[in-house]
């Protein structure tokens, strides 16, 4: 199977690319959950670099041939919502399987199997390190494909189908390799800043005076920095903005709102603060989130609760993070591991029967 990855970086500038240093050791596994005609990898790939846009992953893949790939593979995503220092933010790369009701999702499905594998392959990625969304945060992703994740990961150990990539995805170079384009397509493929602002200053840096933006001016711009790469700015970048203060947030969804005043915005502390201000049954809905988001910025609390609290029981056939995501404790693969050694349960790894053991130790 034959797969195209057009690079479609994230602008350098936008608050979802954190460019936190990538060793990816794990590849996650999503839905987009936009069943919206038209809402294709292509079109994902428009919204992800919206600057109001909270989260980000790696690659985006639909039934068409083409893959849109949003950060480079050495830099994190905001993806798996097990927070800022989370193993699956940190450590893996994100796919999104895209389920608009205009495509073929068994096709979708089959392009992320040939992706995947490449890159398997590429950064020595072992299956059992191929992994859902609801490994991380508990949440229901990919929701089509969560009962049959074991098929899933059978087809990225067959060795008879040819898996080829027509580009890889390597860390982006110098883009000695860019012989067309222009000077935005340019910065983007190799994770530049390709704003006005940078394109002005990068010109005045390499002695091309009243940058206004023009094509001879971009074309000359194009070929110097073809030649000679692209220098750091003279100064340091600015600071990334500070969080705004809790009442001056006044649009954006409940994740952009958690995250600017500093609080986890993972699906399993939501679920949390859901349940803490009386919504029942929080699954992440847009009803849901609104009138959650609504509470918080009228003065409602977005702390832990209390460590008197008593722990909640185990339902029957109940997993550790959804009974940790219950109790409102961090769910995360770091937290779990910190608890295991806690407890004695050496070399964690996340097996069933470790599982079974830090439940029965935690719940107590």
């Amino acid at each position: 199977m034959l797969l195209n990855i057009v690079q479609d970086f994230i602008p350098a500038s936008n608050r979802n690319r954190p460019q936190y240093t990538l060793v990816p050791v794990y590849i996650t596994i999503h839905e987009t959950a936009n069943t919206s005609t038209g809402a294709n990898a292509a079109m994902h790939a428009r919204y992800v670099k919206n600057p109001t846009t909270a989260t980000s992953w790696h690659f985006t893949v639909d039934d068409r041939d083409t893959v849109y790939q949003h950060l480079p593979l050495t830099e994190n995503g905001w993806h798996a919502g097990d927070g800022g220092s989370g193993t699956g933010n940190r450590q893996s790369i994100g796919i999104e399987i895209c389920v608009n009701r205009d495509g073929n999702l068994d096709k979708a499905t089959q392009n992320a199997i040939t992706l995947t594998k490449s890159l398997m392959e590429q950064f020595k990625i072992p299956v059992n390190n191929v992994v859902p969304h609801k490994r991380w945060s508990g949440k229901n992703c990919p929701t089509n494909l969560l009962s049959k994740f074991d098929w899933f990961k059978s087809q990225l150990t067959n060795k008879q189908d040819k898996v080829e990539v027509t580009k890889p995805a390597p860390t982006p170079s110098k883009g000695a390799n860019m012989t067309t384009g222009s000077i935005v397509t340019y910065l983007n493929s190799i994770g530049v800043d390709s704003s006005y602002t940078n394109r002005a200053r990068l010109a005045g840096q390499h002695g091309i005076s009243n940058y206004t933006g023009t094509a001879a001016h971009n074309t000359q711009l194009l070929g110097v920095l073809r030649d000679q790469g692209v220098k750091a700015p003279a100064t340091p970048p600015k600071p990334k903005p500070k969080p705004v203060a809790k009442g001056n947030m006044t649009t954006g969804s409940i994740v952009t709102y958690l995250n600017s005043i500093g609080v986890d915005s993972s699906y399993g502390n939501r679920e949390r603060l859901a349940k803490q201000h009386g919504i029942n049954g929080y699954s992440g809905t847009a009803n849901q989130n609104t009138r959650l988001l609504n509470i918080l910025r009228n003065g409602g609390s977005t702390a832990a609760p209390s460590k008197k609290s008593t722990k909640p029981a185990v339902r029957a056939g109940e997993g550790i993070v959804s009974y940790m995501n219950r109790a409102g404790m961090d769910s995360s693969m770091a937290n779990r591991k910190r608890l295991a050694q806690q407890h004695g349960i050496s070399n964690y790894r996340g097996t069933a029967a470790q599982n079974s053991r830090l439940l029965t130790l935690i719940s107590r």
